[in-house]
């Protein structure tokens, strides 16, 4: 076994989704890091228009989880059927802890060109790709949080309320929110 193969499955092999962090704040230089993993991952079909935003105000970051939490709970009081309104709120209980996180990476993708809406319907996202070359990207920026001693974790709960997820992080109409990435350093 190579070195570099040999770094990266101790990598990969310890590499955990992280849940609790220090209130030590990520400096810009590692988010620049990350930022550059992120973009030198492979995109399906070429070039994709991903974006990954780093939110490190920590009162924007709480604000987004209260407001998320309070969507989602009004989502599930719409629920007429008490049996999957009380399982929806059951699921949803872990969805908005990352108001606690450092940072928050928001990731998101263009949207299908309209011609591939036309032709392919709901597949469209799934050939054209974005939203699997985000969620590559992702994980390449997750390999690099971990290699440089970061504690990561991909949210995608939250996007049960997408819409209102999309408007709070000023989300482009031409793009879509693919998950949000929670990043801190371990707490002890």
């Amino acid at each position: 076994m190579t070195e570099d193969l040999y770094t990266l499955m101790r990598i990969l092999t310890r590499r955990r989704s992280c849940r609790s962090f220090s209130l030590d704040p990520v400096d810009k230089k590692t988010l620049q890091i990350l930022s550059d993993a992120f973009a030198l991952a492979p995109q399906a079909g070429g070039d994709r228009d991903l974006h990954c935003r780093f939110i490190t105000d920590q009162n924007v970051i709480r604000n987004l989880a209260d407001q998320g939490q309070e969507a989602f709970a009004a989502h599930c009081q719409s629920i007429t059927s008490s049996f999957i309104q009380e399982e929806t709120a059951r699921y949803g209980e872990n969805f908005f802890w990352f108001g606690e996180a450092p940072v928050l990476a928001v990731v998101s993708c263009r949207n299908a060109p309209a011609f591939l809406e036309k032709s392919a319907g709901q597949k469209a996202p799934l050939i054209w790709g974005g939203e699997l070359s985000a969620a590559m990207a992702s994980f390449s920026l997750l390999l690099a949080a971990e290699s440089i001693g970061l504690g990561a974790c991909c949210l995608t709960g939250p996007l049960s309320v997408w819409h209102e997820m999309e408007n709070l992080l000023d989300i482009s109409g031409r793009d879509t929110l693919v998950l949000l990435i929670a990043l801190g350093h371990f707490s002890s």
